[in-house]
């Protein structure tokens, strides 16, 4: 794959979890398919969805930093500590 289209990809990867952010943390809910949590009522599991969004967040600019060439492969890093 070109590393343009790579940078893209999770770009708008990357967007649309800041995104989910935003409106998660505004309307003080987030839900995905089959869950909902509201930031009164279950405040650890709101606080472990926005974290997960965190990380994809995260994950997306260290891919966008290997694509243009800053740092080195991410999914290799991964692979060599949980393997």
């Amino acid at each position: 794959m070109p590393q343009w289209f790579t940078a893209t990809v999770f770009g708008l990867l990357a967007l649309a979890a800041v995104w989910g952010i935003y409106r998660s943390v505004s309307s003080g809910v987030a839900y995905d398919d089959i869950y909902r949590f509201e930031i009164g009522s279950n405040p650890l599991g709101f606080a472990f969805a926005i974290a997960s969004r965190i990380l994809i967040v995260a994950f997306a600019i260290a891919m966008i930093l290997h694509a243009l060439g800053f740092i080195g492969d991410p999914v290799s890093m991964l692979r060599s500590a949980f393997g």
